[in-house]
């Protein structure tokens, strides 16, 4: 009895183990969210709140799930992946959102958020990557020197991505369906471009402006070129027309206003937005089988124990009977 039992266990773990996937709850697709949560990577490094999808590993901040709210960083030197997770904010597209950046917001008329924002002016060397950025007024706010933005995939925004700093490498990121993809406003006193930002490999596509930066005063003419591209490579662009290129590179440059071109568009885009771990998924055909096959291996387990069961059974009888038959002659021998 005590081995059937311990088949039917065996039996009922197998069966949990395969079918498990089917009783796990996920979230409902497009539940409305009322307010924008804010999320703090502090200064000595903890996450606030403490409850929120992201593992710390040292100065590594992993997003373990999607996040609905804005993140602040106050710590420098810093990786933040997003392992192919998203971050979502409020920005539904409407025209009462919008924030026009160059002209500045208006408390009475607008109400605008920042994805990611490096929230200090001290903080700087920080790497964004693997994220999924999405509705929001600014997808990254990235106005310090020293950061890399990598990998990373901004779209249905007003401003995809918000550059103001220096030294700063911005590549292989997916930036579409923003109203603007990619906007530089320097700090600098001169007010010009940095010749350190690396732009390149970059995909821009669908936005209905790719590329701009303030224009709060005329183009001074005096300065040089800004060239958007790493010297070999540039980025891809979903409205560049030329049709003649040379090893995927295009043959004539890509001209974003009087000032500003790449002079090595890509021919193809190079990037796609990054994509969260694969979770496996049984399909049920292959589950139904798996039941069977586990329901037969324990019948099969059951019928063996019950046969062992009573062939020990029999062979404890014919013992029995052996010894007594062994013991007769010596009492008869005895009795005469």
């Amino acid at each position: 009895m005590r081995m059937q039992f311990k088949a039917l266990m065996v039996c009922a773990f197998v069966c949990l183990a395969i079918l498990s996937p089917l009783f796990m709850v996920k979230p409902a697709a497009g539940a409305s969210q009322v307010t924008l949560p804010t999320i703090t990577i502090q200064a000595d490094g903890s996450v606030s709140p403490a409850d929120v999808p992201i593992h710390q590993s040292g100065n590594t901040y992993t997003f373990t799930g999607n996040i609905y709210g804005a993140l602040n960083i106050f710590k420098s030197n810093i990786v933040l992946n997003g392992a192919g997770y998203a971050l979502r904010g409020s920005f539904s597209g409407n025209s009462t959102d919008i924030w026009i950046v160059g002209t500045g917001p208006s408390p009475t008329l607008a109400y605008y958020t920042i994805g990611v924002d490096l929230a200090n002016g001290k903080v700087d060397g920080v790497t964004v990557e693997n994220l999924n950025i999405e509705n929001f007024s600014i997808g990254a706010y990235v106005w310090t020197k020293n950061n890399t933005v990598a990998g990373n995939s901004f779209s249905r925004c007003i401003v995809g991505l918000l550059m103001s700093g220096s030294n700063s490498t911005i590549t292989r990121n997916y930036i579409a369906n923003n109203i603007e993809g990619l906007f530089f406003g320097f700090n600098s006193p001169s007010g010009q471009f940095p010749p350190d930002m690396v732009v390149y490999e970059n995909a821009f596509i669908n936005n209905n402006k790719q590329i701009s930066g303030c224009q709060c005063k005329a183009y001074n003419m005096s300065e040089t070129p800004h060239d958007w591209d790493n010297g070999k490579v540039g980025n891809y662009w979903s409205d560049y027309n030329c049709t003649s290129s040379h090893n995927g590179v295009g043959d004539t440059p890509y001209v974003i206003d009087v000032l500003d071109r790449d002079l090595y568009p890509l021919m193809q885009n190079p990037v796609k937005p990054p994509a969260p771990p694969q979770q496996v998924s049984l399909p049920v055909e292959a589950i139904v089988v798996a039941v069977f096959v586990s329901a037969a291996l324990a019948v099969a387990f059951l019928a063996f124990w019950r046969r062992r069961g009573r062939k020990t059974e029999r062979s404890e009888k014919l013992e029995s009977i052996s010894l007594t038959n062994s013991e007769w002659p010596l009492s008869h021998l005895r009795g005469t």
